[in-house]
């Protein structure tokens, strides 16, 4: 996984990983994923993590995210790590506002080329905390919505894709307006 700007194949100073805070760029994924094997599919899904995260729903795409980002940092001079911990400190994180007024959490990066780590911040506009496993599994689900139907989601369907596909333990119910539902609601309104 790189970051690249699609449009101009530029590598910014940005690390920002798409899988674990995009949506849109996930519903591209899922096109893709539909038609390749269930073993490529559970590797990709390991750079999502384990954890709660906040995904970014808004109409940006990951490449003006990027553009933004990184015209931001150019316009303050922060051009390597040593003036980012300046801009940084005495703090671990700060917050930039983007063009469609969504926040993002800035930390500095692990990476030397990338030194800058940018994800959505929590309750953030046209964002959302969910828990990696409820986004693995609505994932998994709209890649098996050809077979399952596009809008039949179910408890039985929901713990046969957790169970057969993630390896993952089956869940009790579904709660509308929570969880596996409310994140199956979210996709679809990127477009």
């Amino acid at each position: 996984m790189t970051n690249k700007d699609i449009t101009t194949e530029k590598i910014y100073p940005v690390t920002f990983n798409p899988y674990k805070h995009h949506l849109g760029f996930l519903e591209d994924q899922i096109k893709k994923w539909q038609n390749q094997d269930c073993h490529i599919v559970n590797n990709e899904l390991l750079f999502i993590g384990n954890n709660l995260i906040d995904l970014y729903y808004g109409k940006l795409p990951v490449g003006d995210i990027l553009n933004e980002s990184y015209k931001f940092f150019k316009k303050k001079g922060i051009t390597d790590s040593e003036k980012l911990d300046i801009w940084l400190h005495p703090f671990e994180y700060r917050k930039i506002i983007l063009s469609d007024k969504s926040l993002w959490i800035i930390k500095k990066g692990t990476d030397s080329k990338r030194f800058i780590h940018i994800h959505p911040a929590k309750n953030s506009p046209f964002s959302v905390r969910v828990r990696a496993t409820t986004l693995k599994t609505v994932i998994a689900l709209k890649i098996q919505s050809n077979i399952y139907g596009k809008n039949n989601i179910d408890l039985r369907t929901v713990n046969k894709i957790r169970t057969t596909y993630l390896g993952l333990s089956p869940i009790k119910n579904l709660e509308k307006g929570k969880g596996i539902l409310r994140l199956w609601s979210i996709f679809g309104y990127y477009k």
